[in-house]
């Protein structure tokens, strides 16, 4: 079960990227849906649409060439006979990787011999609102020129990535600076077994590895005496070769900083591509829920305060208003990460007439992440230090396994999925119950991280 739902942000995503092309496929009134259930069916369809002089725009359409194939967004004819491709993007703003989209799809088309004189990246613009005609949704970026290149250069490779791809024998891996975060890196180059690799040092940039990999240094031993490191790199380093973990001389100070009574608060939220509700942009971050645990100074809970928002409607401001009633005036408010003060700071320029007490309530936000990072080291954390990856280290008998709702991202898209009338009454009540129990852990998490860190310094 956890499982499953550890994977409705995926759900979720594909979802809402179904729902922006199929608003995109209205953008011309004579634009053919060329897309087909089997892929060889839509590319003989595509074939007869492009070739079909009456077919002014086509949607969806699958091509095949040199042993590439891709399904590209929208083609228009222009008036020379020539087609201007367009490639839609959840996002609301330009990244390079877009002109890679655009220019291997161009290279297949061009392979084809289909003439592509003109490209445009279709974003999501900020000024739509629910209600609004889709063409309103999008803004366009022509991209023809730079695209133009790329694609020159992917003709250049294809033959020779193709008779790689399709060797009998894979091409011997190698270590380099994206491996960082492979999710295959362990099987792929016969890590699983290392320990201690490079790649646990903390905030190592890229410069930084590709010299380490040059010096044959892939774990943390081989790194030379004399390669410069950070403060806190260069402390992981230590704990490493000495099997002992790092406590800081100001760990005690940073610890009585943090005034009682201790309030622990977690948030949750959803971001949308397209907006849940009237009078909000896509991409809008809305926050869903929270839970604050108050405690004595022995980390005993003294009230518990949840919240969690009305699916049908944006409840920022009832939020805004719970929180300044549950934290009170005196005391550190403890948060692991900056989102929640972010977050906060948002509502207060939100809402005028609460800034002045959400603002009070930011400046009594105290980041327990932080003085983890600063103060204390455990071998075991392997260069992290979000509340997921040292929780089992530093709590073993915590564990976010048996819960239904297990990660961030699994919340906010069962949160999503209420919001669209995707659930039940039966299921949204179960839902909510899940995602209170989560959110509940991460507070509960935060005491018991703070207490092991008075711990080590009593």
């Amino acid at each position: 079960m956890v499982q499953r739902l550890s994977g409705l942000n995926n759900e979720l995503l594909r979802l809402e990227l179904r729902n922006i092309h199929k608003v995109s496929q209205h953008l011309f009134s004579d634009m053919v849906n060329a897309k087909k259930s089997r892929t060889d069916d839509s590319i003989l369809y595509a074939k007869e649409l492009v070739l079909n002089p009456d077919v002014k725009a086509i949607c969806g359409a699958s091509f095949a060439a040199g042993g590439y194939s891709i399904r590209v967004d929208i083609l228009r004819k222009l008036a020379d006979n020539s087609w201007h491709l367009f490639e839609v993007k959840a996002g609301g703003k330009y990244k390079i990787r877009h002109i890679h989209d655009v220019a291997f799809n161009a290279m297949v088309l061009a392979k084809l011999g289909l003439s592509v004189s003109k490209t445009s990246l279709l974003y999501l613009s900020n000024d739509y609102r629910l209600g609004m005609d889709a063409s309103q949704l999008f803004k366009e970026l022509d991209c023809t020129e730079k695209v133009g290149m790329k694609v020159q250069e992917f003709l250049n490779l294809s033959d020779e990535i193709l008779k790689d791809v399709e060797s009998e024998n894979m091409p011997k891996p190698y270590l380099k600076k994206s491996c960082k975060n492979c999710p295959i890196f362990d099987i792929c180059i016969n890590n699983k077994d290392v320990k201690n690799h490079i790649f646990d040092l903390p905030r190592l940039s890229a410069l930084a590895i590709e010299e380490l990999i040059s010096l044959g240094a892939d774990t943390i031993d081989k790194i030379p005496d004399n390669f410069e490191l950070t403060e806190m790199q260069r402390i992981v380093k230590n704990c490493v070769l000495t099997n002992i973990n790092y406590v800081s001389e100001n760990l005690k100070t940073e610890l009585e900083n943090i005034k009682r009574p201790f309030y622990y608060l977690d948030f949750e939220s959803v971001t949308m591509i397209m907006p849940l509700y009237q009078d909000i942009a896509p991409h809008t971050q809305l926050l869903t829920q929270f839970s604050i645990d108050k405690t004595d100074d022995a980390g005993n809970i003294l009230n518990h305060y949840e919240y969690i928002a009305d699916h049908t409607k944006d409840c920022r401001r009832e939020i805004a208003e719970k929180l300044i009633k549950y934290l009170g005036v005196k005391g550190s408010i403890i948060t692991y990460a900056n989102f929640e003060r972010i977050a906060i700071s948002k509502l207060a320029g939100l809402f005028p007439d609460l800034c002045e007490k959400l603002i009070k309530i930011v400046g009594r936000i105290v980041d327990l992440e932080l003085v983890v990072r600063k103060n204390y080291y455990n071998i075991n954390f392997h260069g992290r230090s979000s509340i997921k990856k040292i929780l089992p280290v530093l709590i073993p008998t915590m564990s976010y396994a048996d819960l239904e709702i297990g990660d961030g991202g699994a919340a906010a898209a069962a949160f999503a999925f209420m919001a669209m009338k995707l659930y039940d009454d039966k299921k949204i009540e179960e839902t909510k119950k899940n995602l209170l129990k989560y959110c509940a852990q991460d507070t509960l998490a935060m005491v018991k991280i703070h207490q092991f860190l008075k711990s080590l310094v009593s």
